[in-house]
């Protein structure tokens, strides 16, 4: 069913949702570290239109474009299915928090609403090519908090889209040299030519700590970022840190599992995205040309392509993907 906005909420008419390989393909295979409940509606990187407003909304008008918007909130359900972020869906609900805050400041709102967040549509950017921006603050937040900045020596393991968004923002921050970590050559080749990576180390098949000590001019490493959810690599990786560097896992790991069960107190580091405090900063570093929304996606389809597409995730044959709601 259409979800129904309350006076301080808007109903929107979602225009695209992004794929976020990390976790939605853990919410389908139930591999996240919480309980799931299902059935369930996917999707948290989402952009909608808004087409109508409660009667004590201020803050939002037809017509604008917000992020994240929600067929159900999080600890919400909707026709019976429960909320998995519920951005997979014709329409959603934003919430107009400083107009609720305004008229009662005790009142509590959703925790999910401070992610929704409007963007401006006069830079000639795609809803598709918007959706990348929730993923970019995460990352850009993440390697901020860990202090990532001119010439700190860092690797990224992971090269999906999470590891290339992640090294992105490693550069952009100063990182030299910024290395990539992971098992394939096609992504290591888009994590060099397209992203920024100063040099790639393929995992499968190369002497690792020998590699990225080389790289690293001997000296070792000041961070280990990891992205591909895989405390194996990590632990493999540790003795390329140099004496006071750190590993931090942005990543999701199996259920009951931790990279602090993995690796010494003494070399973990913990970061925080912040994806709300960064917007106004990645709108600017979109307008300054810093990233290109477009190198973050392999591709947009038409949401009816919507298994076809996840299975295409599933295989790795596409790196991340953006589900257009019409078209």
């Amino acid at each position: 069913p259409r979800p129904e906005p309350g006076p301080y909420q808007c109903l929107c008419r979602h225009l695209a949702c992004a794929t976020c390989t990390g976790t939605d393909l853990k919410h389908i295979h139930d591999g996240l570290p919480w309980k799931q409940t299902y059935p369930g509606l996917l999707g948290h990187e989402s952009i909608g239109e808004v087409i109508a407003v409660g009667g004590k909304v201020t803050s939002y008008r037809i017509g604008d474009w917000v992020l994240r918007p929600a067929a159900a909130y999080p600890g919400e359900s909707l026709g019976g299915y429960t909320s998995m972020w519920g951005g997979f869906a014709e329409y959603g609900l934003v919430t107009d928090v400083a107009a609720l805050k305004a008229a009662d400041p005790a009142a509590v709102a959703n925790n999910y609403t401070r992610f929704q967040l409007p963007v401006p549509r006069d830079l000639g950017v795609s809803p598709a090519d918007w959706t990348m921006i929730i993923t970019l603050k995460e990352t850009a937040s993440y390697a901020s908090s860990l202090g990532v900045r001119l010439n700190s020596r860092v690797a990224v393991l992971g090269a999906g889209s999470v590891g290339i968004a992640m090294m992105r923002f490693a550069k952009v921050f100063g990182a030299t040299p910024l290395l990539a970590v992971a098992r394939r050559d096609e992504p290591l080749a888009y994590a060099r030519e397209v992203v920024g990576a100063d040099a790639v180390v393929n995992a499968a098949r190369e002497d690792v700590v020998a590699r990225l000590r080389e790289l690293s001019g001997g000296a070792g490493l000041d961070l280990i970022i990891d992205t591909s959810g895989d405390p194996e690599l990590v632990v493999r990786c540790l003795p390329a840190l140099a004496e006071s560097g750190k590993a931090a896992g942005y990543a999701t790991y199996p259920r009951g599992d931790t990279l602090a069960q993995h690796v010494p107190a003494a070399q973990l580091a913990t970061g925080r995205t912040g994806e709300d405090a960064a917007h106004e900063y990645m709108i600017d570093a979109v307008r300054l040309g810093l990233v290109r929304l477009r190198d973050y996606y392999t591709e947009a389809m038409p949401f009816a392509r919507l298994a076809e597409g996840f299975a295409r995730l599933q295989s790795k044959q596409a790196m991340k993907l953006v589900f257009e709601m019409e078209g």
